[in-house]
């Protein structure tokens, strides 16, 4: 009690300031105290939930890991894109030893930038990437450096067996393993399934020492398509022929079965390897059966006249007045190739005349034709399952002045795709039905259950007796002679088909104007005409040359394409098709004397049978006159181990006419190697390999 009375006496005995200074400091130490707990209790009690978060961030940190994505399968089961195993390099920068030294080793051993490098082993993250599906010696290379903190990993990488096979249609997928275009991107989310997922405790390394939560990947679907890649492959290869050969900027090619809408091959050139991306910007190429809209020129006659025999208002053998092809329309002049005076309505197909489709469309009439065309499927897309799909334009019918009505009838005014016009030609081989086309028949998930089908519509769109008329009035394109047809000097070999030729100027995007001399050469058809299995469309952009014409560009590509197609199917051929010698007096003279002495080397062979069977102690020699090197004999080549296309490729070459059997590379074949007269059938046989997907560079990382 004296204390505390002595150390009150003591403060009053300081001075007034003292005092003052002495509470404040005693209040501040109280309130800083006080700062301290309140804090202590908000770090261990409020915000420790929060904290806690922080540090999980810092030291676990969720690690994806992609499916295998899924197959794209032709319709035979065939690999078109698959997944496979790519080694690629990454680098943890915090455990590099000598940044400078590392980067210049990583840099020579991967053909990169040094000072690229360098600047990514510097880098603060736990992570980068170097190098992504690298070849093998890359990967060894990199393993016998042992470059601390380098490390190598094995990843999807995206694989397309067929190269070049189908490259727009199928599209590509990124190295990420996203798809970017075709069939890859539209069916994205299917192929690539579901990753696998785990939360991962980083040591002070950066290293993984623990794994936590793992979700298990679920690999991608299966896509199956009604594509058949021999089908595809014989179409690429006589696209692509023509294509050069008249030095044309781009072509398009489509194969449709009649009876069900699903697509047998959609060719496009320029084409490119998926498995080389960039070469498809470089080159412009893309799916142009779905994403190029044309004015298709006389082809359009087809559906001109369809829509014309549908209402009621002509009859295949109707005559017309073609006015000897000149047919005048306000300032305007339309004229024929040729200047005949009159065509039956068959006729006007036949001879492709401007002024007899104008006639037909003028009786025919805006309302019914416009209704017509859109009926057909012209001006909406078809739905097929690709992205990217134009709509084509056809300007309402009641808008048309007269000038539009006559220039539509013959193919100039609206625009289409190759898709719409091998779509509504089909129908016309299915007795008038319409049927969506596809090129995917069923997605089936990793589990084997179906997991996506397409929704399919069939629909009537001619009337069954106007498709039965249409048939033989499409046969007539194919006459030859005087007075055949446009496509006359084409052979179909051993089959009967039909179709339309089309010639169109092209309209010049600048001026607006037709160009004089710019060209769009096609070709529509079906086959067999008697009863047709496919419906087949080729386009060809601006060909050079004076044969600019479809039935001299298209039409040859046409009828590659459905003869070897409907031999490759087995339908049977027919015997009354018109051959090559039909058309060329000289080789059909020559196939004669060939006949004439394939005939006397059988009656010798069967005499000197007769005469061994009589007496087998003597043996007859018959010396036949030499056979001359005539022009119709060929040499038959080695196919063994060429590709389809390769193997097309000499057929054409050599004279010859080549019969597919299978996919892959060519193991045998009949007859052998030798000499054969022009034209001979030479059935080769290929079997799928199984050779590893070659090495790719690795790519620099983004």
């Amino acid at each position: 009690m004296a204390t505390s009375d002595g150390a009150t006496r003591g403060m009053q005995g300081l001075p007034r300031a003292v005092k003052w200074r002495a509470w404040i400091a005693t209040a501040l130490v109280t309130l800083l105290l006080a700062g301290v707990g309140y804090r202590a209790w908000g770090l261990q009690v409020e915000d420790a939930e929060t904290f806690r978060e922080r540090a999980l961030r810092q030291h676990v940190h969720t690690v994806e890991i992609p499916a295998p994505r899924g197959a794209i399968l032709d319709a035979r089961g065939r690999p078109l894109a698959v997944t496979a195993d790519a080694e690629s390099i990454y680098v943890n920068p915090g455990a590099v030893v000598d940044v400078v030294t590392t980067a210049d080793r990583l840099a020579s051993l991967l053909d990169l930038d040094p000072a690229a490098m360098e600047a990514r082993l510097s880098s603060r993250r736990h992570f980068a990437w170097i190098a992504r599906h690298v070849t093998p010696a890359q990967a060894a290379a990199i393993r016998a450096a042992k470059l601390p903190g380098v490390e190598i990993t094995t990843e999807p990488r995206r694989w397309y067996p067929g190269r070049t096979s189908g490259g727009p249609l199928l599209g590509f997928a990124g190295i990420d393993g996203d798809g970017l275009d075709g069939l890859e991107l539209r069916f994205d989310k299917l192929l690539r399934g579901q990753r696998a997922r785990f939360d991962a405790l980083r040591d002070a390394r950066g290293k993984t020492a623990l794994a936590d939560g793992v979700v298990d990947a679920v690999p991608g679907a299966t896509v199956h398509l009604t594509i058949d890649r021999a089908i595809q492959d014989l179409t690429d290869a006589a696209l692509g022929e023509a294509v050069t050969s008249h030095g044309a900027k781009a072509g398009v090619a489509v194969v449709l079965d009649v009876h069900t809408g699903a697509v047998l091959a959609m060719s496009s050139w320029p084409t490119y390897d998926p498995n080389e991306p960039a070469d498809a910007v470089a080159a412009g190429a893309r799916n142009r059966a779905v994403t190029d809209v044309f004015e298709i020129g006389s082809v359009m006659k087809i559906f001109t006249v369809s829509a014309a025999l549908d209402a009621g208002v002509t009859r295949p053998d109707e005559m017309w007045d073609v006015e000897n092809g000149s047919y005048r329309i306000g300032n305007h002049t339309f004229r024929d190739t040729h200047h005949d005076p009159e065509l039956t309505t068959a006729g006007i197909i036949k001879r492709s005349s401007n002024v007899g489709a104008i006639k037909i469309a003028q009786r025919l009439g805006r309302d019914r034709f416009y209704a017509a065309l859109t009926r057909f499927g012209f001006g909406h897309r078809t739905g097929i399952e690709l992205p990217h799909e134009e709509t084509g334009t056809v300007r309402d019918g009641s808008r048309w002045r007269d000038i539009e009505l006559a220039t539509i009838a013959f193919g100039h005014g609206l625009t289409v795709t190759p898709l719409q016009v091998a779509s509504a030609l089909a129908a016309l081989g299915d007795g008038g039905t319409w049927h969506t086309p596809h090129l995917v028949d069923r997605v089936v998930g990793a589990d084997g259950t179906t997991v996506w089908q397409p929704t399919l519509e069939s629909r009537r769109i001619y009337e069954p007796k106007t498709a039965a008329q249409m048939l033989p009035i499409l046969a007539g394109v194919f006459e030859h002679g005087k007075h055949g047809g446009t496509a006359g000097n084409v052979v179909v070999e051993g089959f009967r088909a039909g179709g339309k030729t089309g010639t169109a100027h092209k309209l010049d995007p600048v001026t607006k104007r037709y160009a004089e001399h710019t060209y769009l050469a096609s070709f529509a058809g079906l086959a067999p005409i008697d009863d047709p299995r496919i419906a087949v469309v080729v386009v060809i952009d601006e060909p050079q040359g004076k044969d600019y014409f479809g039935g001299k560009v298209s039409a040859p590509v046409f009828a590659t394409v459905v003869s070897q197609t409907l031999r490759y199917l087995g339908v049977p051929g027919d015997p009354s098709a018109p051959t090559a010698e039909d058309l060329d007096p000289a080789l059909a003279a020559a196939k004669a004397r060939a006949d004439a002495r394939a005939e006397a080397r059988a009656k010798a062979d069967a005499k000197a049978r007769a005469k061994a069977d009589d007496d087998d102690d003597v043996a007859e020699v018959v010396d036949l006159p030499p056979v001359s090197e005539a022009v119709d004999d060929v040499d038959i080549p080695d196919f063994r181990g060429a590709s389809i296309a390769r193997a097309l490729d000499l057929a054409r070459t050599s004279g010859l006419v080549i019969d597919v059997d299978g996919s892959g590379r060519a193991v045998a074949q009949e007859p052998a190697p030798g000499r054969a007269p022009a034209g001979t059938v030479v059935r080769v046989t290929f079997a799928a390999g199984t050779a590893p997907p070659p090495p790719v560079s690795p790519e620099k990382p983004r």
